[in-house]
């Protein structure tokens, strides 16, 4: 997959092209079903697929007092939209220069001229231009003339909700994560690079990987079980113990997130992963000794295996 950062600053230009258009906070079932359809209609073409969307939330220009916190880094993003088999990702920076872009302009410059699009996917919802001047109708009034396929994806309905990056994000935050996780269709990502800690985990014979705590969603603190890739090791999950939270016992106070990952002892530091947080497992709790400590943790362990060998 092949990354542009802001296409109207380079020299590239790209042709035959099949254009998924939007935010994709959380690359959600709703989003899924736009991007594969470009996917899809671009390998049945010989065309490329596009992602268009932003290196930060429009939200930061126009209300900054309401931006949201993310469900994914951008490099999280850019992971989940590999996995899908996308060929390009332009990240447009959404800064008050591109938010004065009228809805003629994002369709000339931008669509037809830069992107070459055969055909766009949209959002039931989305909008574009200029105080969102432009929307999926307007798109679809100039499609012929500007002889672009318009492929608007309705609303995505399941379990009885209508999909969105919001609801997902509340359901995270108020700890519903395997009904957030049937809503991404995977289950809910972190991945930063493994930090330096304290090396307490290693002492107690459960070594983790310390990953800093960055300005996204968290579930409320707890112990989950999930699953761990590790980059450069084409996509291997490891089975693992996730800890988010103060670690009240040994660094009370300090925001974490530490990743035991199940019969695994190499050295990970400076490397990126990729942790699946799948299922709660139980709250945060203060342990009186490093000895119950390690009873917990063990447990906690062996709880997870038995949870994980059962599913």
């Amino acid at each position: 997959m092949k990354i542009i950062k802001d296409i109207l600053k380079g020299n590239e230009k790209l042709k035959n092209s099949y254009v998924a258009l939007g935010t994709f906070d959380g690359v959600h079932r709703g989003h899924r079903v736009l991007i594969s359809e470009a996917v899809k209609k671009a390998k049945e073409n010989n065309g490329i697929s596009v992602v268009f969307t932003f290196s930060n939330h429009p939200m930061e220009v126009i209300f900054p007092e309401r931006v949201p916190k993310m469900i994914n880094t951008l490099e999280e993003k850019l992971y989940l939209l590999e996995e899908m088999g996308v060929d390009y990702v332009v990240l447009q920076t959404f800064d008050k220069e591109f938010a004065n872009c009228t809805k003629e302009e994002f369709i000339d410059n931008i669509l037809i001229n830069a992107l070459g699009a055969k055909e766009i996917f949209v959002g039931f919802n989305y909008t574009f231009g200029e105080r969102g001047a432009g929307n999926t109708e307007y798109l679809k009034s100039i499609s012929k003339e500007k002889n672009i396929i318009v492929n608007e994806v309705p609303p995505v309905e399941y379990k009885g909700y209508v999909l969105s990056s919001t609801l997902i994000r509340n359901l995270i935050l108020n700890g519903e994560l395997e009904l957030a996780n049937c809503f991404l269709g995977r289950p809910f990502l972190i991945s930063e690079i493994v930090e330096h800690g304290k090396k307490y985990g290693r002492l107690l014979g459960f070594p983790t990987a310390n990953l800093k705590v960055v300005n996204k969603v968290y579930p409320p603190f707890g112990i989950f079980g999930g699953s761990t890739v590790i980059e450069g090791e084409n996509k291997k999950q490891y089975s693992s113990v996730i800890n988010i939270g103060k670690n009240p016992t040994l660094k009370p106070g300090e925001l974490s997130v530490e990743v035991h990952i199940l019969d695994f002892n190499d050295m990970l530091y400076g490397k990126r992963i990729y942790v699946n947080i799948e299922h709660f497992m139980r709250p945060e709790k203060k342990f009186d000794s490093f000895e119950d400590l390690k009873i917990g943790i063990q447990k906690d362990v062996e709880n997870w295996r038995n949870y994980s060998d059962g599913k």
